[in-house]
């Protein structure tokens, strides 16, 4: 599983009905989703854009991608236009979206000691949590971001 999450900004005139049809997504829709690997979708608000989140268990994140852009049900349900492909002055006039880069993760593996560690005294057991040790391959990596995606910063 691969978690992915976008920012998506949607003209305040579409915005009502954009989230209506997001959170409340025909059927078809689901379907489509649901058959090329998207899982547990959520939406939050910040300010006036919307961050999205979800699952993705697939194996070929970028074939089911433009496969989900490729069914015509889709046309009207996606942001269609990439924040990097909408020059500056027209940002706030026109829906776009952008991937979240990943900047860390924590508590990716359990900090609890295993049966045979629990002899480890309190100061132990917290000396080997902070000692930074991460198996090679814990994390997945993002394969959602583009590096020149956010060439300006967002401050938020």
């Amino acid at each position: 599983m691969r978690r992915v999450e976008e920012i998506i900004h949607v003209v305040p005139e579409e915005r009502d009905a954009y989230l209506q049809q997001h959170l409340n997504p025909s059927e078809k829709i689901a379907q489509i989703l649901w058959i090329h690997g998207i899982r547990n979708q959520f939406y939050f608000n910040l300010n006036d854009l919307i961050l999205m989140s979800f699952e993705y268990v697939g194996r070929h994140f970028h074939k089911d991608m433009a496969a989900i852009a490729a069914y015509p049900e889709m046309k009207d349900y996606l942001v269609q236009k990439r924040r990097k492909d909408v020059p500056a002055e027209e940002q706030m006039t026109t829906n776009w979206w952008a991937p979240l880069k990943r900047i860390g993760s924590t508590l990716t593996e359990s900090p609890m000691p295993d049966d045979e560690e629990e002899e480890l005294t309190l100061e132990e057991q917290y000396r080997s949590m902070v000692s930074g040790y991460m198996a090679e391959g814990t994390v997945a990596n993002d394969i959602s971001y583009d590096e020149d995606d956010w060439s300006e910063s967002i401050h938020i």
